[in-house]
């Protein structure tokens, strides 16, 4: 496996969550980094992060050229589109992501992940969604182990147990849209 991932959206879209529950999913079996990047505002801000993921080692964290660009909005799309490499994947959330020409040769699949999971319940879980789709699409790890993840990071705490059964449900939602987009992934 060899995957250069950039994850981009507004700051307070679980951008970093999404990057960090990419990389801890896929530590286990391989070479791993994760590499932040938000400016100072934060919330509103566009905030991004970096997951190279490989069977040997990493020799740089940073992303050059991207095999996986996950965008939630439009000025991420913009910003990081041009620099995917031909035949990786754009995985855009169609609601805030109006495509352009820039992503070349990548494939462009657009999910609504703002709308689903608002019609799950919160907008917040948009990032679920989109990694839900992702796993499902880049077979990254089985439902099992993402849902076992998901457990171990919002069940022990009191404050985030009340949302794990919504984050599940997004998971779920996001690997549909998948299978309906690219029923024989990508």
């Amino acid at each position: 496996m060899d995957e250069r991932m950039i994850f981009s959206g507004f700051g307070g879209q679980g951008l970093m969550t999404l990057g960090k529950f990419t990389a801890e999913l896929l530590m286990h079996n391989h070479e791993v980094t994760y590499f932040p990047s938000y400016g100072t505002e934060v919330r509103g801000g566009t905030a991004y992060c970096h997951v190279c993921v490989s069977d040997r080692p990493i020799a740089s964290p940073v992303v050059e050229e991207a095999t996986t660009l996950v965008v939630m909005n439009q000025m991420s799309y913009d910003r990081f589109a041009p620099i995917v490499a031909p035949g990786g994947m754009v995985l855009a959330n169609a609601g805030m992501v109006e495509p352009t020409d820039a992503h070349g040769d990548a494939r462009l699949l657009g999910i609504d992940a703002s709308g689903l999971a608002n019609n799950i319940g919160n907008v917040r879980v948009a990032n679920m969604v989109m990694l839900g789709a992702l796993t499902k699409l880049k077979n990254l790890a089985a439902e099992k182990d993402l849902v076992a993840l998901l457990e171990k990071k919002l069940g022990t705490d009191p404050g985030k147990r009340e949302i794990l059964g919504l984050n599940r449900q997004a998971l779920k939602v996001g690997a549909a849209e998948a299978d309906r987009l690219a029923p024989d992934g990508v």
